[in-house]
C-alpha cells in the first residue's frame, strides 16, 4: 500500500498474523482500518472512535485513501483553538493519522500503537475538557 502522502511502499505491521497498521517511513504516517484502532483504544482504556465525537471539516484537502482512491475526511477534535485532527475514509473505514501529531520512539507495532494511545488520549481529553465548558 502506498503512503497517501509520500507515495512510497508503506511498511505493514502485524500483530501476531493480523495485519494491524501500515506505517510510511518517510512521513511517519499511519493508515489503519477503524476496527482495529477500535481494539487499540479499548484495550488502553479508551472509548471507542465513534465515541469520542468530533467535528467533520469538508473544506479541509486531506489527501486521498490509499486503498480506495476516493478523498478522505478531515475529523476535528472539539477544541477551537487547537483542534486535533486526523482523516478517515468514508468508503473502508480507513484511519489516517500525521506522524507530526505524535511521537513516537522506533517503527516497530508497540511503539507505534503507544503513539496511538496518547494520541487518543489527548484527543478525548481535550473533547472532554470541551464538553465541561
Amino acid at each position: 500500500m502506498d503512503c497517501p502522502r509520500c507515495n512510497v511502499e508503506m511498511v505493514e505491521l502485524t500483530e501476531g498474523e493480523e495485519r494491524l497498521l501500515a506505517h510510511c517511513g518517510e512521513c511517519d504516517g499511519i493508515w489503519l482500518d477503524v476496527a482495529d484502532l477500535n481494539r487499540i483504544l479499548l484495550h488502553a482504556g479508551l472509548p471507542t472512535l465513534e465515541a469520542m465525537g468530533g467535528r467533520a471539516d469538508p473544506d479541509e484537502d486531506a489527501g486521498t485513501c490509499p486503498v480506495d482512491n476516493v478523498g478522505m475526511l478531515v475529523v476535528l477534535g472539539h477544541h477551537k483553538r487547537d483542534p486535533m485532527a486526523y482523516e478517515t475514509c468514508e468508503v473502508c473505514g480507513g484511519i489516517w493519522l500525521e506522524g507530526a501529531d505524535f511521537d513516537v520512539e522506533g517503527d516497530g507495532a508497540p511503539e507505534l500503537k503507544k503513539g496511538i494511545v496518547e494520541f487518543f488520549r489527548d484527543y478525548s481529553a481535550k473533547a472532554t475538557t470541551q464538553a465541561h465548558r
